[in-house]
C-alpha cells in the first residue's frame, strides 16, 4: 500500500455558540471546520478533522505532501521522523506541528482500516469506553447562564464539569466557582481552566482560595513557557495542576512531567504530534503515575484514552464536536463509548456538507476582552 495524495476539504461554516470565550479571547459569528484526507492506492482513505488555516493548508500541500506521497502508511514512525527532522527549524511549534499531527492521525486511520479493526484495539484495547466531563468555553456567560449550563451537564449525566476562569476581578471568578459548586453539589467534580492567563502569585492566591471548593484540577493556570512558575505553583497547592494543551512532542512534555509541574497530562493529539507522539507522551506520563485527560477533540481522544491504562477522562465541549460527522460518539450517562467500525470512525456527514458548505460574506472574529486577566505575568 502507498500514499497517493493528501488533500484538505472545503471549509464548512458553523454558527458559534453564544457567549463563547475564555481568559485569552472571546469569539462570535461563524466558525470554520474542515478535514484532512490521506488517500492510498488501495482505496483506503484516512480522515482527520483539521480546522482550515492558510498556513496549515500551504504546509500540507506544498511542504509535507511531497515528503509523504509514495510512502507505506504502515511505516508511520519513519514518516513522522522524516517530516519532523527534515523541517525541524520550523516544525517544532505552531501550524507546522499541527499539520504533521493531522497527517499522522489520518495515517493511523488508514492503518486501522486496513487491519479492519477500530483504532482503540490497534493501539492496545485497554477498554471500550471512558468517562467524559461537560466543558463550556463559558467565561462570557453571566452567573445565571453559567448555572443553567451546568444544570444541563447534570441532566446529561456528567459526573464532572469544567468552567473557565481568569478575569481581572478575582472575586468574580470565586463567586462563579461557588455558584457552580452550589449547583452541582458535592458529588460532582469541578475543574477550572485559566488558559495560561494568571501570573504565578495570582495563581497561588487563587489556588488557596479555591481549595475550599474541592477543585478537581487547576488547568493551565500559568503561562506555559514559565515552567519554573508552574512548578512553584504546583508545590504550593493541594489542587493538581493540569496541562498543557498547547505543548507538543515528548520533549516538551518531558519537562512538565519529570519536573513535577503537572499532575494531569492534557496532551492533544491534534496539536502535540499526532497519535504517534501522543502514545509516547502517555507512556512517559504512566511512568510517573500521571493520568491522561486530553484536551478537546473527543472523537479522536475517546479511542486513544480507551487504549491506554492511564486514560482518565475526555473533554466534551458544549455543544459537542459531532455536527459535521455521520454517527459521532455522544456522551451517555457521563461515559463515551468507542465505535466498533474499522479506523477512528470519523466520517464526514453529507448532510452537513450541504447545510454548512456555503461560504458566508463574513466569518467570526476572535477578540480580546479587556475584563480578562492581561498580561499573564501581572
Amino acid at each position: 500500500m502507498r500514499i497517493t495524495d493528501i488533500t484538505m476539504t472545503a471549509p464548512l461554516y458553523l454558527e458559534t455558540v453564544a457567549g463563547r470565550g475564555d481568559a485569552r479571547s472571546s469569539f462570535s459569528g461563524l466558525r470554520a471546520g474542515a478535514f484532512l484526507r490521506v488517500e492510498t492506492d488501495e482505496g483506503i482513505t484516512g480522515v482527520c478533522p483539521a480546522p482550515p488555516s492558510p498556513d496549515t493548508d500551504a504546509l500540507v500541500s506544498d511542504v509535507f505532501k511531497p515528503l509523504v506521497v509514495g510512502d507505506d502508511p504502515f511505516e508511520v514512525e519513519k514518516i513522522w521522523e522524516k517530516v519532523y527532522w527534515t523541517n525541524y527549524g520550523s516544525v517544532r511549534r505552531g501550524a507546522p506541528m499541527r499539520a504533521l499531527s493531522y497527517i499522522d492521525i489520518a495515517i493511523w486511520d488508514i492503518i486501522a482500516k486496513a487491519c479492519r479493526q477500530p483504532i482503540h484495539r490497534i493501539l492496545g484495547g485497554h477498554r471500550t469506553k471512558v468517562p467524559a466531563y461537560g466543558s463550556g468555553i463559558n467565561l462570557p456567560l453571566s452567573i445565571d447562564e453559567l448555572v443553567k449550563q451546568n444544570r444541563m451537564f447534570l441532566d446529561m449525566g456528567f459526573k464532572m464539569v469544567k468552567m473557565k476562569i481568569g478575569q481581572k476581578d478575582k472575586s468574580e471568578d470565586l463567586r462563579r466557582i461557588k455558584a457552580v459548586r452550589d449547583t452541582v453539589g458535592n458529588d460532582v467534580d469541578i475543574a477550572v481552566d485559566a488558559n495560561n492567563m494568571y501570573g504565578v502569585n495570582t495563581a497561588i492566591y487563587m489556588a488557596k482560595k479555591m481549595e475550599r471548593y474541592d477543585i478537581y484540577w487547576f488547568e493551565e493556570p500559568v503561562l506555559l513557557d514559565n515552567v519554573e512558575g508552574i512548578i512553584r505553583l504546583a508545590k504550593s497547592t493541594s489542587i493538581p495542576i493540569a496541562g498543557y494543551e498547547l505543548e507538543n512532542t515528548k520533549y516538551g512534555f518531558k519537562e512538565l512531567i519529570a519536573r513535577g509541574a503537572i499532575g494531569i497530562c492534557q496532551a492533544d493529539a491534534t496539536i502535540c504530534g499526532g497519535i504517534t507522539e501522543w502514545r509516547k507522551i502517555a507512556a512517559l506520563a504512566e511512568c510517573y503515575g500521571i493520568p491522561m485527560a486530553p484536551h478537546a477533540a473527543d472523537q479522536i481522544h475517546v479511542p486513544l484514552s480507551a487504549a491506554i491504562p492511564n486514560g482518565l477522562i475526555v473533554e466534551w465541549i458544549y455543544p459537542g464536536s459531532g455536527q459535521l460527522l455521520k454517527d459521532p460518539i455522544v456522551p451517555k450517562d457521563g461515559m463515551m463509548e468507542c465505535k466498533t467500525v474499522p479506523g477512528i470512525g470519523i466520517e464526514i456527514s453529507e448532510e452537513a456538507v450541504k447545510k454548512y458548505g456555503v461560504k458566508p460574506a463574513q466569518i467570526g472574529v476572535m477578540k480580546m476582552n479587556p475584563r480578562y486577566q492581561w498580561p499573564p505575568y501581572a
